[in-house]
């Protein structure tokens, strides 16, 4: 990723990325993790079309992620999974948090497109191919 730059995101906000990432999309099973995808070379594409208030606020979610032990990060994705152990209030905020944060982390990585100097995407693993075809006349 050293020789990767964003228009959205600091370096340290792109690690955050990572990290975030490579939490919820772990290698195995043939899978590479997010972070072996090459995929965090689209994130500018993601989230271009993104309110640039929530482009903020995901800088902010990013850069946390940066700083925070794994630990705290894994918590703090468990707490947006099961948002409906919480009171109403912090259940709206975790369910929100978790749209956003599985939103970009899963697009990304199923987008089909890899880094620089990368080969193959997990849509290569589960060997799905999107095809259009014009309908015959």
């Amino acid at each position: 990723m050293s020789d990767f730059t964003s228009g959205l995101f600091t370096l340290k906000q792109l690690r955050g990325l990572q990290k975030l990432g490579d939490i919820l999309m772990p290698a195995g099973h043939g899978f590479p993790s997010f972070s072996e995808s090459g995929c965090i070379h689209q994130v500018d594409t993601a989230m271009g079309s993104a309110h640039p208030d929530d482009i903020r606020d995901f800088g902010f979610l990013l850069l946390l992620c940066y700083y925070a032990p794994v630990t705290v990060i894994r918590w703090i994705v468990s707490c947006a999974d099961h948002a409906e152990r919480f009171p109403n209030l912090l259940a709206i905020q975790f369910r929100k948090l978790n749209i956003g944060i599985k939103g970009v982390v899963v697009s990304l990585y199923y987008s089909g497109k890899v880094g620089i100097g990368q080969t193959g995407s997990p849509l290569d693993v589960i060997e799905f191919k999107l095809t259009c075809k014009p309908l015959d006349q």
